[in-house]
């Protein structure tokens, strides 16, 4: 067990805009690893929330539903990801890989 943990990787996933009350599920490789509840985008900042989750060494499949409002997308991540970014726009839900210097909360 010890070496499993040893190879895992953390992942920030920042919630950007458009977020208003939403109700957050991310998954990793299709597992449940993280919920919110009522999550909103500080209009100021650009930034709803921001969490750390954790990915296996070899890359995987991130996930992210926004329940209450029927979005869902999934990325692949590979390689050493810093972050995802996650908004809502034009009502889809839009996922990219991010550089590690968004975080500001």
């Amino acid at each position: 067990m010890l070496e499993e943990e040893a190879i895992m990787r953390e992942l920030l996933v920042v919630f950007q805009e458009g977020f208003d009350e939403a109700n957050i599920t991310v998954t990793v490789n299709g597992k449940e690893v993280r919920r919110d509840l009522g999550i909103s985008t500080n209009p100021l900042l650009g930034i709803a929330s921001e969490v750390s989750v954790e990915l296996p060494a070899k890359g995987a499949q991130v996930g992210v539903e926004v329940t209450n409002r029927g979005l869902k997308a999934i990325t692949k991540v590979s390689g050493k990801p810093k972050s995802v970014l996650v908004s809502i726009e034009d009502g889809r839900l839009l996922m990219k890989e991010g550089t590690g210097r968004e975080a500001v909360l």
